[in-house]
């Protein structure tokens, strides 16, 4: 891949608890399967938390460095005071993703780049179906909201097709 190609990006859509990472949990395998190369994001989180109290890392933050990484052979985890907001998706993926094939963005509805929409209910989605080049929506089929989200595999397939065809 040379850097000026466009690395893919397709958003994870729904409302909330409807299935969304368990979606990419699903995708990401079905994808490293053919080969494919997959980064992940999570945008626009209030808060979260990757370092703790009393490492070494979390005492070098703690006491201003303004970039603190740690690396493994497996791993590599970078920690940059934010400035008080989110770099936007362009520049995350401008500087951390270069070496992927496919993005996934969950999350973030507003944002024009192709999404797969997850509907809770199969009437809903059926209603509010048009035909739209850039979304496809699938169904979460489990019955109640006390058991983990679900797709069929007509769903999953017509998800890889949609997410191999932003690849092309």
């Amino acid at each position: 891949m040379t850097l000026s190609k466009a690395i893919p990006v397709v958003s994870i859509i729904g409302k909330q608890n409807t299935g969304k990472t368990t979606l990419i949990e699903i995708l990401i395998p079905l994808l490293k399967k053919k080969g494919y190369r997959i980064g992940t994001i999570k945008y626009n989180v209030p808060f979260f938390q990757v370092d703790y109290e009393g490492k070494d890392t979390h005492r070098h933050y703690a006491a201003g460095a303004d970039v603190v990484s740690i690396s493994s052979p497996e791993k590599l985890a970078i920690i940059k005071r934010g400035g008080g907001k989110s770099p936007s998706i362009k520049t995350l993926i401008e500087t951390n993703y270069r070496d992927v094939d496919v993005i996934f963005v969950e999350g973030y509805k507003h944002w024009n780049y192709p999404s797969i929409e997850i509907q809770q209910d199969q009437q809903h989605m059926i209603s509010k179906n048009k035909e739209y080049k850039h979304r496809l929506r699938i169904t979460n089929t489990a019955k109640t909201s006390s058991h983990a989200p679900s797709f069929t595999q007509d769903d999953l397939d017509k998800a890889i097709h949609f997410i191999e065809s932003k690849m092309m």
